[in-house]
């Protein structure tokens, strides 16, 4: 890779060198007005494949900027190009390079526009700049060796292809380029052995049947010359041109792409499923449905970047789509922008307010930012929906108790424990409660000394051992307290668990003052931030 990295600086070097030639699209042009053909005067099949593309990129022109903007052109311009709509399609995809400045796919479909409508000094330096921006994408060197060797420009074209055989010594295309570049300078030797070569790798591109027969003929092997003529074709040298294909593609109508990625999803490849979305979703813009499960998929195999993109589009089209703002939500929610990731499930929840999951993850957000209150009237609605949820009670009494509202928090908690009697983290919040609210009747604190006595002595460790200590000092009992406290304290030292050991001393001076605790937990403690996502979850649903 090295050597070819090597080869790469010097096309870039030569491409930009003497033979340059002045650009009229520049990088600082100006957006350029795009001359949209008449639709009804195309093939019927050709518009309705045209047509939607367009009527979409119409209602977002006035609506989108920067990249989104180009982005738009970038599409509007792949599906003109795969008509042959080379004057609507140059303009889009000029666009699209001025405003997704840093995405090689514009420049490199440019140099396929500019090559197909005869500009190939346009189309080297599109090629150039595409290559510059993705070094690694082999074929563009092929497609540019091609171009340069139509140009005469010899000694640039070889070290285009030699970049692709320093890779692959057995790419069929590169080779027989090079061996196009041999025959120019008369080395026919060496062109025969190439063209050779690329035939018995790709015995269907009959094109170099042709080639080769010039090439025997030059040698004055006449027999041989006639022979390779007579099985001349028309077909040349493939190459795996992913992006191309992506274009050629857009000929064909959504509906087929859509059923391949049905198919392909049931078969578990996830890759080409999202691959045949994104084929469906450039020709049919607006398919919302398609582009949710687009955005779906690519969360789900860890691409949020496109995910969010995807999603964005929706938004663009259908601003108040519930699931399209709770999924964008998740996206930023995994990225760690918990803010607008709250915007986007509070737009959800304006939209359909009997949605779940944003609700949750709307509160959970909440709780992390420590909007205690508006977290607990989150949870509470769910609780009206899901009356039966152990851990949205749990979630609901452990908001209220950070919001210091004890006398909301006890029902709740005590709802969970009766809806899950051997639930710990329930009975551990619950006698905490008890232990620490003011209002709280003697049997309620006899009750916590009781659970938090087989609790610690079913399970001893620091959570059990603090909570017995809280219930010891509700009841009175501070030496009990004092002793249960420093092996909480021992637990946190051994753990290296230094964060809660301020917290935790300071607890132990109220014990040795014969005072209780006074809160259940400190304000940061852990209990009372609920775990950010860091997957891709299910699709919302309403409450049963």
């Amino acid at each position: 890779m090295t050597k070819s990295f090597t080869m790469l600086i010097a096309i870039l070097m030569l491409v930009s060198g003497s033979h340059a030639t002045a650009q009229t699209d520049s990088p600082m042009a100006e957006i350029e007005l795009v001359p949209h053909p008449d639709l009804t005067e195309l093939k019927p099949e050709v518009r309705k494949t045209l047509e939607p593309a367009a009527d979409y990129f119409r209602q977002q022109r006035a609506t989108l900027e920067g990249r989104a903007l180009g982005l738009a052109y970038g599409r509007m311009g792949i599906n003109y190009l795969a008509h042959e709509q080379q004057d609507a399609a140059g303009a889009c995809l000029r666009n699209a390079a001025v405003l997704d400045s840093g995405n090689a796919r514009w420049p490199y479909l440019l140099a396929v526009h500019y090559e197909e409508t005869g500009s190939l000094d346009k189309a080297v330096e599109r090629y150039r700049d595409a290559l510059i921006k993705d070094p690694q994408y082999l074929p563009g060197f092929v497609r540019l060796g091609r171009v340069l060797s139509e140009l005469d420009r010899l000694d640039e074209a070889e070290a285009a292809f030699r970049v692709v055989l320093d890779v692959n010594k057995d790419d069929a295309a590169a080779l027989a380029g090079t061996g196009q570049v041999a025959f120019q300078r008369e080395d026919y030797s060496r062109a025969a052995s190439l063209f050779e070569r690329a035939l018995r790798l790709q015995p269907e591109a009959s094109s170099l049947h042709y080639r080769l027969g010039l090439t025997y003929r030059a040698l004055g092997e006449t027999d041989k010359a006639r022979d390779e003529i007579e099985r001349a074709g028309e077909r040349i040298p493939t190459v795996d041109d992913p992006l191309l294909a992506f274009v050629q593609a857009h000929s064909q109508g959504a509906d087929q792409y859509l059923e391949a990625a049905a198919k392909a999803e049931e078969m578990g490849q996830l890759g080409a499923a999202i691959r045949f979305y994104e084929i469906s979703t450039s020709i049919q813009p607006a398919n919302v449905d398609a582009l949710r499960r687009l955005g779906e998929l690519q969360g789900i195999t860890g691409d949020s970047d496109a995910a969010l993109m995807t999603f964005g589009r929706i938004l663009s089209i259908e601003p108040d789509n519930a699931a399209a703002n709770y999924f964008a939500g998740t996206m930023l929610e995994q990225r760690g922008d918990d803010s607008q990731a709250r915007e986007r499930y509070v737009k959800a929840l304006e939209a359909e307010p009997q949605l779940v999951e944003p609700r949750m993850l709307l509160a959970n957000s909440l709780m992390r930012s420590g909007a205690f209150g508006e977290a607990g009237e989150q949870y509470a609605q769910i609780a009206h929906q899901l009356p039966s949820s152990v851990e949205v009670m749990y979630l609901l009494g452990m908001a209220w108790l950070a919001a210091g509202e004890c006398q909301w928090a006890h029902p709740v908690l005590l709802r969970a424990v009766q809806l899950a009697p051997g639930d710990e983290q329930a009975l551990t919040a619950l006698s905490r409660a008890y232990s620490t609210c003011p209002g709280v009747s003697e049997e309620q604190r006899a009750q916590a000394l009781t659970t938090a006595r087989a609790m610690y002595e079913r399970k001893p460790n620091l959570q059990t051992s603090e909570t017995l200590a809280m219930a010891c000092a509700a009841n009175g009992l501070f030496e009990e307290a004092v002793e249960f406290q420093a092996q909480a304290i021992f637990e946190a030292l051994k753990q290296e668990d230094n964060d809660v050991l301020p917290w935790m001393q300071g607890v132990m001076k109220r014990y040795q003052a014969g005072e209780p605790a006074a809160d259940p937990w400190s304000l940061d403690a852990r209990v009372y931030q609920p775990r950010a996502l860091s997957a891709q979850p299910t699709a919302p649903s309403a409450g049963g």
